[in-house]
């Protein structure tokens, strides 16, 4: 369960200050961190289309 003070604590991690909090809406601030959790985790499998060369191998 994410607490108001888990939320703040978190946002504070990835690095967002108090006035950046301000002008984003709870959406916002979930979006950034994942996005931040992301582009911080380069061990995560990247996933891409598959194109015309993948469908010819398989």
């Amino acid at each position: 369960m994410l607490t108001v003070e888990s939320f703040l604590l978190i946002c504070k991690q990835v690095g967002l200050s108090s006035e950046e909090m301000q002008l984003m809406d709870i959406g916002d601030c979930l979006d950034f961190i994942q996005e931040w959790i992301d582009y911080n985790n380069p061990e995560k499998e990247k996933k891409r289309k598959a194109s015309q060369k993948d469908f010819d191998l398989f």
